[in-house]
């Protein structure tokens, strides 16, 4: 019932003023790419934050390896300076 009234409203408002429906009709067209659009924005924002996040956890992995790497060559170069005899 709402979707006859609805369309014999719609039909009606073209003839008295089809200039006026063809302009709401490319407002309602805007207003969907819009939202659209605004969906895409967020799904991007998340996305980038997302990488952000796990652009930190590489740097905080990679400081990781550095030290421990660190200590490693710390370790071997003490254990080589032990093994040579002093002259």
């Amino acid at each position: 019932m709402k979707d006859r009234i609805k369309k014999r409203m719609i039909r009606t408002g073209w003839k008295m003023s089809p200039d006026t429906m063809a302009a709401m009709e490319e407002v309602h067209a805007f207003r969907e790419e819009v939202a659209a659009l605004r969906k895409t924005v967020a799904s991007l924002k998340r996305e980038i934050d997302e990488s952000r996040r796990d652009s930190l956890r590489i740097a905080e992995l990679t400081d990781v390896v550095v030290e421990k790497l660190a200590a490693f060559e710390r370790a071997s170069q003490a254990s080589r300076d032990s093994d040579v005899p002093a002259v």
